[in-house]
């Protein structure tokens, strides 16, 4: 598969012992709990991840190709948009590798340079895409590299122009048609790849891995170094390191590897250099489909489990680094919604209304049971909800009534049931009524609901009308609570009998996009008989905002007829049991 040829530049001088210290290898954990690398662009994320991980390394694996068949963005492009940390695309008439890893044999040059950096212990790097020849020479600058492994394929020509010398030799700057030039003041021939020029421009010895087509290797990883290839290749290395006199003593694998660093995958094509720098660092990786750790209950285990002393989240689906924050540390906490994972959708919500002052377990039995009535309605599972009462009592200290709410949620939570806590309006800010409930909200499992019909008239709006501000502030109050106590998602339900009672409430669709922590929810609520619940619910639920799902709660019924009765256009989030 692969052939590996050790140069140097015929008229390199031997290097000074002198010239500076020996170069080891130091890698660093990063700073945070969590780190983001979220670059879409593939050189731009494995050059992010070399700066984030790596302080110093003596060897390097280098690779062109900054898109994910191999090939580099149409006339310099950048992929994915923003300009490279430490490059740019090139435009200094350089290939930038697009030679390096033609769409034919890309994934075998992306899979042999992954393996070749977790063999070596060194950080892989792409040029091409975002990041120019120039920019990956920084990189190699900062590190200190002193053998770069370039990963080219094996087909006639590639990654050494013709006539330019053989596989795997140093191009002389004389049989070049044009040159660029070193940090040094040697001439680089234009004519090496981008790869071969970065490593040119730092002074960087060359070895050479020429890779053929991606084989069929059964179970085996595709396109990894078999055992002799890795060994091979570390023997070459080591021997150019040795002829350096500067090289630094061998330092054993395990004093510079980073400890109890889990590394979040969500592998996409283009991706292997980041992922193998990570590797090769000693960081541990686990694949989270789709980036979304909150739908993955095995996901979920392994954080929790992990309790790593950092976590690093790699690529573009993971969101910003305040949502990747955020769902890990929910995770790390391990609770799990009703749904069995960190999301409430999918689901159907069947509530059964509660006193504080019940036996749990009496109120969790008939809510489970309420609840089925509704079986195999909708998508994902039904779930049991209890809405208990939980206003500021009269002449009751707030925390006499936190008390008295305590053992129904915790029942409900044990009995795999969600739970709506109910605070009318009143004469005060809605804001003012749920505050005292945090101790309550910071539980996973539990939401609240507000009546805006409650209100007494505030001098501005008539009475039954509160104003969406009012709703809003609710809504980034609930969503600090959720985050900053790395809890799963929870939700916040209005009551309506008219869509006017909350004014301006179009704006909604505003907030609800603007967060992930908290599900926004109009509940038509129950009016009598069939031909009022479905006024009110036509009402309520026309022109409901985007993002925005609707609750039912229709008249009362007879058990037998309740599955029947449901509206589905829309289908409401939470529905009223019996």
């Amino acid at each position: 598969m692969a052939a590996f040829v050790a140069g140097c530049g015929p008229d390199d001088p031997s290097p000074d012992p002198a010239d500076g210290p020996a170069v080891q290898t130091v890698v660093s954990p990063p700073p945070a709990h969590t780190l983001l690398l979220g670059a879409e662009d593939p050189a731009e994320l494995a050059l992010t991840t070399s700066q984030q991980i790596y302080d110093r390394s003596p060897v390097a694996v280098v690779a062109g190709g900054g898109t994910p068949d191999g090939g580099d963005a149409p006339d310099g492009g950048t992929p994915g948009g923003g300009a490279p940390k430490g490059g740019e695309a090139s435009d200094d008439g350089a290939s930038d590798g697009a030679s390096d890893g033609a769409s034919d044999g890309g994934a075998a040059v992306r899979a042999a340079q992954a393996s070749a950096a977790e063999t070596l212990g060194a950080p892989a790097l792409v040029v091409g895409g975002a990041v120019s020849a120039h920019g990956v020479a920084d990189e190699l600058d900062r590190l200190g590299v002193q053998v770069a492994v370039v990963v080219s394929p094996e087909s006639p020509g590639a990654g050494v122009a013709e006539g330019a010398g053989g596989a795997g030799e140093r191009v002389d700057g004389d049989d070049a048609e044009s040159d660029s030039w070193s940090d040094d003041g040697a001439a680089v021939p234009d004519a090496l790849s981008g790869a071969e020029q970065a490593a040119a421009t730092a002074g960087a010895d060359v070895v050479h891995l020429r890779v053929s087509a991606l084989p069929d290797t059964g179970d085996e990883e595709p396109g990894a170094l078999s055992a002799a290839e890795a060994a091979s290749l570390q023997d070459d290395v080591d021997a150019v390191l040795a002829s350096d006199p500067s090289s630094p003593a061998p330092q054993d694998p395990a004093e510079v590897r980073l400890r109890e660093v889990l590394a979040l995958t969500d592998p996409q094509p283009g991706q292997e250099a980041a992922i193998a720098t990570l590797r090769a660092a000693g960081a541990v990786d686990h694949e989270v489909p789709g980036g979304d750790i909150a739908a993955s209950p095995e996901s979920i285990a392994e954080i929790d489990l992990a309790q790593a002393l950092a976590v690093v989240g790699v690529g573009p689906t993971f969101g910003d680094a305040a949502d990747f924050a955020w769902r890990v540390e929910a995770a790390e906490r391990g609770d799990l919604l009703p749904t069995g994972t960190q999301q409430l959708l999918p689901a159907r919500y069947v509530t059964t209304e509660a006193e504080a002052w019940e036996e749990p377990d009496d109120v969790t039995a008939r809510a489970a049971v309420a609840a089925e009535a509704y079986a195999g309605l909708g998508d994902g599972p039904v779930v049991p909800t209890v809405v208990v009462q939980a206003g500021a009592a009269q002449g009751r200290p707030a925390e006499e009534r936190l008390a008295e709410l305590a053992p129904l949620i915790a029942a409900a939570r044990e009995a795999g049931q969600y739970v709506v806590l109910d605070v009318a309006a009143g004469d005060s800010a809605l804001l003012d009524e749920v505050k005292p409930l945090e101790e309550l909200l910071a539980r996973p499992g539990v939401g609240v609901a507000l009546h805006p019909e409650d209100r007494v008239s505030d001098g501005v709006l008539p009475p039954q009308q509160v104003s969406v501000d009012e709703v809003e502030a609710v809504i980034t109050y609930i969503e600090g609570v959720v985050t900053n106590h790395g809890l799963p998602p929870t939700t916040v339900v209005v009551h309506q009998t008219r869509p006017e009672s909350v004014v301006g409430r179009e704006r909604l669709a505003d907030v609800a996009a603007a967060t992930d922590a908290v599900e926004i929810v109009l509940a038509a609520d129950r009016t009598g008989g069939p031909t009022t619940g479905e006024w009110v619910w036509n009402r309520v639920s026309d022109d409901v905002p985007d993002g925005v799902h609707t609750g039912w709660a229709g008249p009362t019924y007879l058990p037998d007829q309740a599955a029947d009765l449901v509206p589905t256009d829309p289908a409401p989030l939470f529905v009223a049991g019996p």
